[in-house]
């Protein structure tokens, strides 16, 4: 892929004329040639099902371990979730969808805490027309061949921060639902669905793209010898069974018991360390799935997510070597 070249003088500035080609010089970052800069990540899932055709009778397979927005661009668009109870494996895999496939008319595909689903494989599985949307909102540089669009969040906290929006890419022209700039607008066959990404917050990418690359270098150096060190305090962290290093939001650890949870989560280094645990309430609990959801069993048996995995800021961890060996002590 040619590399879109970034502006003479290192940033871009807050005008129309950047907007586009700041998405396609964002776009390579994520392996595609075209973006649309949106107001949310939420917005942008939700752009790139209409893009692909989503109606009220698609059925959108979605894993139980994600976040519940990505449940929510689902119902904005009038389709079905069909919820993948996944929390054993954490990432959407071929042998959780694979009694499931053959009803489903799109599969959202997420990157959980920046970890590498294996995308070209559910493409093998799938077939060349399963719409498969990758949802990087937690990860970067972790995007491989095989999905019809990559959506991505550039809200606070996430991998590309820049306190908040979202953005679209794929290999056609991603902007013209978006455009409300460009002239002939009372012309325009449908109206715009999606407000797009102001264009005041256009200077901020490049920083925010430098700082994502500085971060998964790092912990994709690092993170290896750490993983081998909470093994040896008697930990069970998540283990890669992908070629492809993860960028690491978080360490997901597995917690098989009540205690080794409530010690891991409340300890007074707790907060020193980032940790935190996915959310209380499952997805298929959510009050705005309503009748409109289906839930899906996976290959194993279905787990808590909030009790069974512990969350661990693996930069917290590398800064602080002292108070991750006080939290993890007391288990060994």
């Amino acid at each position: 892929m040619q590399v879109t070249p970034g502006p003479a003088n290192g940033q871009w500035r807050a005008r129309e004329a950047d907007r586009l080609p700041c998405s396609s010089w964002l776009a390579q970052f994520y392996a595609r040639r075209h973006g649309a800069l949106v107001g949310s990540g939420t917005a942008a899932l939700e752009l790139a099902l209409r893009q692909l055709g989503a109606t009220a009778d698609w059925r959108v397979a979605v894993p139980a371990a994600t976040c519940h927005q990505v449940v929510a661009a689902v119902l904005n668009t009038g389709a079905v979730p069909v919820i993948i109870e996944n929390g054993a494996e954490l990432l959407l895999s071929g042998a959780a969808l694979e009694s499931h496939e053959s009803s489903l008319d799109a599969v959202i595909a997420v990157h959980q805490y920046g970890l590498p689903c294996d995308i070209p494989a559910l493409r093998r599985q799938l077939g060349p027309q399963m719409p498969i949307i990758e949802d990087s909102a937690g990860a970067w540089d972790l995007n491989r061949p095989g999905a019809s669009r990559v959506v991505t969040s550039l809200g606070s906290g996430k991998p590309l921060d820049i306190g908040g929006g979202g953005a679209l890419f794929g290999d056609i022209p991603m902007d013209a639902d978006i455009d409300v700039w460009s002239p002939g607008q009372r012309s325009r066959p449908r109206p715009a669905s999606s407000p797009p990404l102001s264009i005041h917050a256009l200077p901020a990418l490049m920083q925010a793209v430098a700082t994502a690359q500085a971060r998964t270098q790092r912990l994709r150096q690092q993170v290896p010898e750490l993983l081998v060190r909470l093994r040896q305090y008697g930990l069970d962290p998540w283990v890669s069974q992908d070629a492809l290093a993860p960028s690491w939001q978080f360490i997901p650890i597995r917690t098989r018991d009540a205690r080794v949870f409530e010690h891991l989560r409340y300890s007074p280094y707790a907060d020193l360390l980032g940790v935190c645990a996915p959310a209380a309430r499952a997805l298929r609990e959510l009050p705005m799935l309503g009748t409109r959801t289906e839930v899906a069993e996976g290959p194993k048996p279905t787990l808590d997510l909030h009790r069974n995995w512990i969350l661990l800021d693996p930069q917290a961890a590398l800064d602080h070597p002292q108070h991750l060996a006080a939290w993890a002590g007391d288990l060994r």
